[in-house]
């Protein structure tokens, strides 16, 4: 009988399945893993080292990074304690160093805004600019947002107005915070008013008096300061 012969009752189906032909290949195919598994047993114990000696380095980065920002948090209110005694020198050396010490911790940050501040009381400007451009601190924070917002005041204060002015807007569209958004957009305005841009001004005032309520009593504030730009103008 040729094989491709159907034997009278049979269907296809159960002339393509074969159980004991799957049951073969099975076997064939545990065996092979078998084999393949005692001809790596060494792969298999470096693969299996590796992965501990992985999860060993990820524990104890975990713990590195907590203990360093315990540590962190604990040197950076023992420095507020100096500010607080007005031993404000003494403070910003502290400061600078914690700066270094701690990098990328959110305490490094929060300590970069406090040594930008101190310099900007001391009048300090050029000093609190290099402290605050060289952290680099992204807008995505609050903490972020501070040092920006430090930062082109230090610009305003040095009278880089192009730079303030594009830091102030930089900042109050990146705040989700109304009085952050308005004090930078005041800080904008004014800035262009000394550059006598008074439309720009006008601009600004106009985006201020959009985002408060009909009823809030800041609006006549603005609303004069507006009033006296447009009289420039004209």
């Amino acid at each position: 009988m040729s094989k491709n012969t159907r034997r009278p009752g049979e269907t296809v189906s159960e002339r393509q399945v074969d159980p004991l032909a799957s049951e073969d290949r099975f076997v064939t195919s545990m065996v092979g893993m078998s084999d393949w598994i005692k001809g790596n047993r060494d792969l298999g114990l470096i693969v299996a080292f590796l992965a501990m000696l992985g999860g060993a380095a990820l524990v104890y980065y975990m713990d590195f990074k907590r203990d360093q920002i315990n540590q962190a948090a604990s040197r950076l209110e023992s420095i507020h304690q100096s500010i607080t005694i007005s031993a404000l020198e003494d403070a910003k050396a502290q400061l600078s160093t914690f700066v270094e010490r701690f990098s990328g911790t959110p305490q490094a940050e929060e300590a970069t805004v406090l040594l930008g501040r101190l310099h900007m009381e001391d009048e300090d400007f050029l000093v609190a600019i290099s402290v605050l451009e060289s952290a680099g601190l992204s807008m995505g924070t609050a903490t972020g947002i501070q040092a920006n917002s430090l930062l082109a005041r230090a610009y305003e204060a040095q009278g880089r107005w192009s730079d303030a002015e594009e830091q102030h807007i930089s900042v109050a569209s990146a705040s989700d915070l109304d009085f952050e958004v308005r004090e930078s957009l005041e800080a904008a305005a004014r800035i262009r008013i000394t550059q006598r841009d008074f439309s720009g001004a006008i601009e600004l005032y106009q985006e201020i008096l959009e985002a408060l309520a009909d009823d809030d009593p800041r609006r006549g504030i603005y609303t004069s300061k507006m009033a006296e730009v447009t009289g420039s103008v004209e």
